[in-house]
C-alpha cells in the first residue's frame, strides 16, 4: 500500500511524458486490492468443534434429569 502514493507522486512529476505518467497511475490502481489479498492470505486457524443446537449431549436440568427434547420453533420472516 505504501507504494501507491509514490506512484501517484511520480505520475504528477512526469505529467509532461503522458505515457510514463499513465503507467504510474495504472500501476497504482490495483495496489490496494492486491494489498488486501496479501494481508488476508494466511493459513487457517486450527479447526475447532462447535457444539450446535440439537447436536451433542442431551440437555439436562439442575437436578441432572434429561429435559424433553423438542425441535426448536422455526420463525420465518
Amino acid at each position: 500500500m505504501s507504494a501507491r502514493i509514490p506512484c501517484l507522486v511520480l505520475a504528477g512529476v512526469f505529467y509532461q511524458t503522458w505515457w510514463l505518467a499513465l503507467t504510474f497511475v495504472v500501476l497504482s490502481v490495483p495496489l490496494p486490492w492486491m494489498a488486501v489479498l496479501i494481508a488476508n492470505d494466511r493459513a487457517p486457524r486450527k479447526a475447532e468443534h462447535v457444539n450446535r443446537l440439537g447436536q451433542g449431549l442431551p440437555e439436562r436440568d439442575l437436578r441432572g434429569r434429561e429435559l424433553e427434547s423438542r425441535d426448536p420453533p422455526i420463525v420465518e420472516g
